[in-house]
């Protein structure tokens, strides 16, 4: 049996456990991501935990799935804005250094995707594309069973592609960016606006609590959202044709109700041919698919290595 010592690093928490081949998570835990001299700490934390895991499992390799700007083929953080001192770190060589274990580094969304592939809603396929709804957007590419990385590791940020032409200013630099206008923070932008700005702290939640109580300004709110979180979805498909788009984020609780009213806006602006060939799917693994991926993504490397 193999096990893996996998991590998730966000920038609030450390998200770690043993996966086994199986795609069991065992020994699962958290802890507070550190906010000071990060480059010490987080491996710090890493390896303490490794060793842990090391007493109760035989411990073949380590995957790290991390929040930023991530170059997954060095195992290094090129940038992130969520954990301070942490752009730059070369973390997959200084966890190999101190277990002399093999070890992968990539983009909490990328790793996502690879788990979802693994064990989610893309379990078989090759050409796959993940959009994460969150406070902002994400996005993970694969193609041909290869992660899509781009000549500067940068490919896949699909929440700044430019939907809106001279559109709303983005913290990206752009204008018109798809997370300003299909975000879950979009979608309580609208809400606020449409109801007078009357709950400041209104989450996407309990917004849409109202659209199923039928309140006028969650409905047009909610409308507006699917429609430009549709556009998107059609772009993607457009551009990359792959065999399912994959849809994740806390909003997608909504379930099935939220997915039939993506697919309805979808399929009246996406060309004829395409309904056919790509398939939007809500994503499955949730909270565990960054560890899943995480694994995924060392035991790919480890294969090729060996």
């Amino acid at each position: 049996m193999n096990y893996s010592a996998c991590f998730d690093i966000g920038g609030t928490f450390i998200k770690y456990g043993v996966v086994s081949e199986e795609g069991k998570v065992l020994l699962h835990g958290q802890t507070e991501t550190p906010q000071e001299d990060t480059p010490n700490r987080i491996p710090d934390i890493l390896t303490e935990k490794i060793q842990y895991f090391k007493t109760h499992y035989p411990i073949k390799n380590i995957g790290i799935s991390s929040c930023g700007l991530v170059d997954g083929t060095e195992g290094k953080v090129l940038f992130s804005s969520n954990i301070k001192g942490y752009s730059g770190l070369r973390l997959a060589d200084i966890v190999e250094a101190r277990t002399g274990l093999s070890v992968a580094v990539e983009n909490d969304v990328r790793s996502a995707c690879l788990g979802e592939m693994w064990l989610g809603a893309a379990n078989g396929k090759k050409d796959v594309v993940l959009l994460t709804i969150g406070t902002g957007i994400g996005g993970a590419i694969v193609i041909n069973g290869q992660l899509m990385r781009g000549a500067g590791n940068l490919a896949g940020e699909l929440g700044h592609m430019s939907i809106v032409h001279d559109g709303e200013s983005c913290p990206c630099g752009g204008r018109g960016c798809l997370e300003r206008y299909a975000s879950t923070s979009a979608f309580v932008r609208y809400y606020q606006n449409l109801a007078g700005n009357q709950l400041e702290d209104i989450r996407g939640k309990e917004i849409m609590e109202l659209v199923h109580k039928n309140d006028q300004a969650a409905l047009d709110a909610y409308q507006l959202f699917i429609d430009y979180l549709s556009t998107g979805l059609v772009n993607i498909a457009h551009f990359y044709n792959p065999e399912i788009i994959i849809i994740g984020g806390g909003i997608t609780a909504q379930g099935d109700s939220f997915l039939a009213d993506i697919r309805e806006s979808y399929n009246h602006k996406v060309m004829e041919l395409y309904k056919q060939s790509t398939r939007l799917e809500l994503a499955k693994l949730h909270n565990n698919a960054a560890l899943f991926g995480a694994y995924a993504a060392v035991n790919y490397k480890t294969s090729r290595t060996n």
